[in-house]
């Protein structure tokens, strides 16, 4: 009880009621428990880069996130047959991910009478940045929603995250990806990914500004995993501006990386740098900006795939 009372303290400013909190300690039983056969978990891998015969080494080293204790499990392949991944470029899209760069939502397979060993179950997979590393047990995976409060005081929590392997909900004032987000990559679809579109963030809370009676929490993304397969390149198609003599057709990205018309301009002076981006990524670019000068960004190549 001294827990909800201290949280229900915290917010009582942005009028938060105690039933939209959830105590800190009030987990779902499989919260201290292991990936197992009946109970379906998040998981995170590593590649098993023993030499020995398949299928006894070779495949994933697994293990659930958010537990007390980190106890990896070997898993001799992955079986997507029961997930939404039924194309090989999308099965590609994780068995191509670097260590601890996938999110797995499964459980384990049948034993397998031969080896002893046991295939992943597959149900939904998220694939994080490139190049990005989250640090255990230092962040935490969460799901991240927005969320109409009724709010008296300043600051006012818009945004709730939910602890995964838990019922734990925690109010917040906003979402920080810039940690995840390597050089030209969009922050902003980035984070409409994780409020919108089902990504998973890793991450921690920090103190932001002071804002009225209190100071704004803020969840400080380590790494943010975008759900698959990712539905980016389903864009609409847009005709151009009729533009006079002169000027150029002006472009803009929205939050799912779509080129959008931004009227007519141009005639400023551009600069010819070409910028290069991180492996794993591609170097997109528009004609957009106050002058009609060319943009760039840099998008997860697991994207265009």
């Amino acid at each position: 009880m001294r827990t909800t009372l201290l949280v229900g303290l915290l917010f009582v400013g942005c009028g938060v009621t105690e039933a939209e909190l959830t105590e800190v300690g009030d987990e779902v039983s499989a919260a201290q428990g292991e990936l197992g056969t009946s109970t379906r978990s998040y998981v995170v891998l590593r590649r098993d880069v023993r030499r020995c015969v398949a299928p006894l080494c070779g495949g994933y080293w697994a293990h659930d996130v958010n537990r007390a204790t980190v106890k990896e499990t070997y898993v001799s392949a992955l079986d997507f047959s029961n997930s939404n991944l039924s194309m090989p470029e999308h099965q590609a899209d994780v068995t191509g991910a670097a260590d601890f760069e996938v999110v797995l939502y499964g459980k384990l397979g049948p034993q397998e009478s031969r080896f002893n060993t046991r295939t992943f179950l597959v149900t939904s997979a998220w694939r994080g940045m490139p190049g990005v590393k989250f640090t255990e047990p230092a962040d935490t995976f969460y799901r991240v929603q927005s969320v109409n409060l009724q709010c008296f005081a300043a600051p006012c929590a818009t945004l709730r995250a939910t602890k995964l392997h838990t019922t734990s909900k925690v109010p917040h004032h906003d979402l920080d990806v810039s940690r995840a987000a390597l050089q030209l990559v969009d922050q902003n679809w980035l984070t409409f990914r994780a409020l919108e579109k089902d990504a998973l963030v890793a991450g921690r809370f920090v103190d932001g500004a002071l804002v009225g009676v209190g100071r704004e929490k803020i969840l400080d993304a380590s790494q943010v995993f975008i759900h698959l397969p990712d539905m980016t390149q389903s864009c609409p198609r847009v005709a151009p501006a009729q533009c006079p003599a002169g000027k150029v057709n002006l472009w803009t990205r929205n939050e799912n990386l779509c080129h959008m018309p931004a009227g007519c301009g141009g005639g400023g002076a551009c600069a010819a740098y070409v910028p290069g981006c991180a492996d794993g990524y591609s170097l997109v670019s528009w004609v957009g900006g106050r002058f009609g000068c060319t943009q760039y960004a840099c998008d997860p190549a697991f994207l265009n795939d």
